[in-house]
């Protein structure tokens, strides 16, 4: 394990988005091993994020990044939830990383957050500051826009569906109904570009 990890910060800064690297190695096999142990990944890989998460070296904090997104699918919700609700806000405020790499993979991890974990997204505490991110990065390039956009569309694919108001009737909005109007408008403006 520390030698994955430690392979995940070998990331080249200028190299081509479909080039396979290193660092995109080390994060598949990650990912896979996450599926195989399941929870046992957790407490091998945890320590590497707190350790790095906020670090000046973008090397190291774009890896704690992924090392966290690499890990979301395979262990049990519930081992995850607490971590995924304690980094919420941290990955958030990355999506205003100076380095776009970090902010890259900060909204690919989000996006499997809105995927895999999105009873971890409190509507009262992290929604609005959740979808302002998104909305505010598909202004951003291409790379970003894209996970952003695809952030956006599990959150509105896990969220969808029918909402009932506490007497049990079912009600015509949802979580994400007051963020509609400004999530369209916003691609709309990504589609002009």
């Amino acid at each position: 394990m520390p030698v994955i990890l430690q392979l995940l910060t070998k990331q080249q800064e200028d190299a081509d988005d479909d080039e396979w690297n290193i660092s995109m190695a080390a994060s598949t096999c990650l990912s896979l091993l996450a599926m195989a142990v399941q929870d046992a990944i957790v407490p091998a890989v945890i320590p590497f994020i707190e350790a790095h998460i906020k670090t000046d070296n973008w090397h190291f904090r774009e890896a704690a990044v992924m090392a966290f997104g690499s890990i979301l699918d395979g262990p049990d919700p519930s081992v995850l939830s607490s971590l995924a609700n304690q980094a919420l806000q941290v990955l958030i405020s990355m999506m205003n990383d100076p380095n776009p790499h970090v902010k890259d993979t900060t909204a690919w991890t989000l996006g499997r957050i809105c995927d895999l974990l999105v009873t971890t997204i409190k509507a009262d505490m992290h929604l609005h500051s959740l979808v302002a991110a998104l909305v505010n990065g598909l202004g951003d390039s291409p790379r970003i826009a894209t996970n952003c956009c695809w952030a956006l569309k599990n959150l509105a694919e896990q969220l969808g569906g029918s909402y009932y108001d506490e007497d049990g009737n079912e009600s015509p909005s949802g979580p994400l109904s007051p963020y509609y109007q400004g999530v369209v408008e916003a691609l709309m403006r990504a589609t002009e570009r």
